[in-house]
């Protein structure tokens, strides 16, 4: 005590530097999050069991290999883009039709999980395409984009 009463400006600047150090801290791990976990959060929690396999990308770009030039399934979190370039003299009606066919290859699980995006181009078409057809994982059918006048 008699060390307290002594050197009180000193114990007084001690205590205000531990109090200011044990501040920042606190404040430091609420502003800044925590870089170790992932981007996505808890989001994808349950990824693993509707997993979709190398296996299923190739059976989509086989499905269409006929009516494409190029066919690529790329997946991204709970979103798989289904990108395709479609050859010059294909139908905006088939190229749409394209959408359901290539769903048939996920099963059910995986079609309830994910989002499903699909990227159509016509490099020769320019006045159809692109169009883009999306399927939320709450819905069982496609929206596609406007069709335009052509």
């Amino acid at each position: 005590m008699k060390f307290f009463k002594k050197h009180k400006t000193l114990t007084l600047i001690l205590l205000i530097i531990i109090a200011v150090l044990l501040a920042f801290l606190i404040l430091r791990d609420t502003i800044n999050f925590d870089e170790s976990t992932a981007v996505y959060g808890n989001r994808l929690e349950g990824i693993e069991e509707v997993k979709i396999t190398d296996e299923q990308k190739s059976k989509v770009e086989a499905a269409v290999k006929d009516k494409v030039t190029s066919a690529k399934v790329r997946v991204a979190g709970k979103l798989v883009n289904v990108i395709i370039e479609t050859t010059p003299d294909l139908s905006l009606a088939d190229a749409k039709a394209m959408g359901p066919v290539i769903l048939e290859i996920f099963s059910e699980d995986q079609k309830k999980f994910y989002d499903f995006q699909f990227l159509i181009n016509n490099k020769e078409n320019q006045a159809q395409y692109p169009i883009i057809g999306y399927m939320q994982h709450s819905r069982s059918s496609i929206t596609w984009t406007k069709d335009r006048e052509g």
